[in-house]
């Protein structure tokens, strides 16, 4: 195994070697394949690349690590696989499939070189997006954005423009780029893709259903006070007095009036500010309402977006409307699902806003418009029906759709995902979408006439649509009421755990092949969300776990006495979500999400070798996800999800102390240095599913009598207290 590594890093010498020769030559990259076995077991070869030699700056799809190549790095690495003959090192090289160096062919894509001159070619397209490797070394990403420069300027080409990118990516838009010269630019060792910028786009088309008129759209209540959702989305019609009452603000800076349609701006508004209403009063539909700020980010129909300019108005419409923690954005790309190696610099892009601003975007899944469509239960359709970007934003909520009518020519009936919604897993097999709502119904020919949502256009009139567009804005509206209802201010991590935990709590036990296409379900009212019936109640804690402890523990959890058996053991049902911000690296590929964090409800008792011991009793749920991936996906993927849910239905299960323990666990060999607590929201419910026992009042008595330090959610009184 030595001598075949020794040969390929000497093919990687003879790669690189016109730029490593040089003086201050520039470093190039790797690729390191680890062996599936040991890349199941999370061995990383930190003892091989180390600082001396190549080290670890990245990392693509599970088991892909990129390192940085130098001349005097080579030379060291091959002294420690040829002469040290350590157990650590020998370890390492045990876990290596190969070695390889990071080409031209890499850096275009999946089109490779070919295929992107063909794009540029035949889109009439000279304007590509460029980004750069990030060495972890500031002298040595300085010289290679020096060479890049002068690279543009050899090859003639205006100075590259650098877009400034939150999450840290080194992004630029360089004009004037042709088959001839695409080759030498993307051979350049510093280039880690070159690409057509993605555009990202609006799906729909609306059935007129008459006027908007006081009666099917009433002005707001102006003693009612209303949460605000920020809409990035084509603008609303402006000549819709019922519509525009609920407008607060309205920014059109990035899209002149003449260039505007809309109809989807329009159509999203309606079912933020009236989704009930304007669906027949249907029960189904969020009875919450909102108004909203209105930012014009999309052109007419028909046409698109690029990244670079849909993000210059987002960060700014962040910063101009600072009190607004809610966004909705229904909007998604169209060339391209999301995959298992990485994650979309969109959708980075969003996760480090919301971190540094405050703030939720809550995005569409995406459409699937291919025939045929896709029924239920669902048909293999491999990738193809995959969310699209960015719908797999770590820090977000993304929503898919089911459907809330059927005819008897649907494609599927009521209830079940919607023919068109697209399916998850997100980027690197992170759960998504997280829940769903109700985003109308079809057939196989996407005629959706008395089966789809209804809001109102562009025109002033009441119309019929169906999407993953329209089903977002109600999930949109609920999150901003429940941030709104309670008196002090919620964090994001718990406003999207109270979220989930809805939706899960409504739904039921859920299947892994149902998550991929529902999430966790439809989220329930307001009222349902903050207060608690009599047979339930509902936990809340939101700890900061110490980097250095890495552990969180309360003990004597409050068991209600109805939950006892005469025995004593307990039955009764258990449901916790679990929702956390982690620190994210955007060089790191499918590892993007640096830490992982696992919660454990279980007895903590006295065992028979005289010691205390912690035995876990909630699951996490799917309990079948490692039915659809491989188990080391699974672990490596599903398992560092920033959001988790846990269910159990306890059956005379033994134990009179119980305890809630949470874990923190950091990703190893990709240079992120995790220094800072880690903020955690938990929501637990323990509930009496034919609504009998006294469960609230027993939780109260049992924390008062454990000495649990506990108040009730403070929400405001428009908020209904059940009975």
């Amino acid at each position: 195994m030595r001598d075949l590594l020794l040969s390929q890093i000497a093919e990687v010498r003879h790669q690189f070697q016109p730029v490593l020769t040089r003086s201050h030559g520039l470093p190039a990259v790797a690729r390191v394949i680890l062996k599936e076995k040991a890349f199941a077991k999370s061995h990383r070869p930190e003892g091989l690349f180390s600082k001396n030699t190549c080290p670890i700056i990245g990392g693509e799809t599970f088991g892909n690590l990129l390192v940085s190549v130098s001349a005097g790095g080579l030379k060291y690495l091959e002294q420690n696989i040829d002469q040290n003959k350590s157990d650590n090192i020998s370890a390492d090289i045990s876990t290596i499939d190969r070695i390889e160096p990071y080409t031209a062919g890499d850096a275009a894509g999946p089109l490779g070189i070919d295929g992107l001159s063909r794009t540029i070619v035949e889109r009439k397209i000279s304007m590509l997006k460029f980004r750069l490797f990030r060495h972890r070394d500031s002298r040595a990403d300085d010289h290679i954005r020096t060479a890049f420069f002068k690279l543009a300027r050899s090859l003639k080409l205006p100075k590259p423009k650098p877009l400034q990118y939150m999450s840290g990516l080194r992004v630029f838009r360089i004009c004037g780029v042709t088959p001839q010269v695409l080759r030498q630019m993307a051979s350049f060792v510093g280039t880690q893709s070159l690409s057509v910028f993605p555009q990202f786009g609006l799906f729909a088309q609306y059935i007129p259903q008459g006027n908007v008129t006081a009666d099917n759209f009433p002005r707001p209540d102006p003693n009612r006070p209303y949460p605000v959702v920020g809409l990035i989305d084509s603008g609303t019609d402006p000549n819709n007095p019922f519509l525009q009452a609920w407008v607060l603000d309205r920014d059109e800076s990035d899209v002149p009036r003449a260039d505007q349609d809309n109809n989807h701006g329009s159509f999203v508004a309606g079912l933020i500010i009236n989704g009930r209403r304007l669906n027949h009063n249907d029960p189904r539909f969020p009875n919450c309402q909102a108004k909203i700020v209105d930012v014009v980010a999309m052109p007419k129909a028909d046409t698109s977006v690029d990244e670079a300019d849909l993000l210059a108005t987002i960060r700014r419409a962040v910063q101009k409307y600072p009190d607004i923690k809610v966004w909705n954005l229904s909007v998604s790309r169209t060339d391209m699902v999301c995959c298992d190696n990485g994650f979309s610099d969109l959708g980075m892009e969003l996760d480090a806003i919301q971190r540094r601003h405050g703030v939720m975007f809550v995005t569409c899944a995406g459409n699937y418009a291919e025939h045929p469509l896709r029924g239920w239960p669902p048909e293999d359709l491999g990738e193809n029906d995959r969310v699209f970007p960015p719908a797999d934003t770590a820090l977000g909520v993304t929503v898919g759709s089911v459907a809330h009518l059927e005819r008897t020519d649907s494609r599927v009936r009521r209830e079940e995902p919607s023919p068109f919604s697209r399916r998850g897993p997100g980027a690197a097999f992170l759960p998504k979408p997280e829940v769903c709502h109700y985003g109308g119904n079809c057939n196989d020919n996407l005629d959706y006439q008395q089966v789809g949502i209804v809001s109102v256009d562009g025109s002033q009139h009441m119309a019929e649509a169906i999407g993953t567009s329209f089903s977002t804005p109600l999930v949109s509206s609920v999150l901003a009421n429940i941030q709104d209802a309670v008196v002090d201010p919620v964090s994001r991590n718990l406003a999207k755990a109270l979220l989930v935990q809805s939706a899960a709590l409504r739904s039921g036990p859920i299947l892994a092949s149902e998550l991929r296409y529902k999430g966790f379900g439809v989220p329930g009212e307001i009222d349902e969300i903050l207060t608690c019936a009599p047979w339930q109640a509902t936990l809340i804690i939101e700890p900061e776990i110490n980097p250095i402890r890495r552990i969180f523990a309360r003990e004597d959890f409050p068991i209600p006495h109805c939950f006892r058996r005469a025995d004593g053991r307990v039955e009764g049902e258990f449901l916790m979500t679990l929702v956390y911000d982690p620190p994210l690296d955007p060089s790191a590929g499918a590892e993007y999400c640096q830490i992982n964090v696992d919660v454990s409800l279980g007895t903590y008792e006295q065992g028979k070798d005289g010691k205390i011991h912690h035995v876990a009793k909630i699951p996490p749920e799917p309990k079948d996800y490692g039915k659809l991936y491989e188990k080391y996906l699974v672990e490596n993927g599903f398992k560092w999800s920033p959001v988790k849910v846990y269910r159990k239905k306890c059956e005379r299960i033994s134990g009179q102390r119980w305890r809630i323990c949470m874990q923190m666990h950091s990703r190893a060999g990709l240079g992120l240095d995790v220094a800072v607590p880690q903020n955690i929201a938990l929501v637990v419910t323990l509930f009496d599913p034919k609504r009998q026992k006294p469960v609230y009042n027993d939780v109260v008595r049992a924390m008062n009598q454990s000495g649990w330090l506990h108040q009730d959610l403070q929400v405001s009184e428009r908020v209904r207290i059940r009975a």
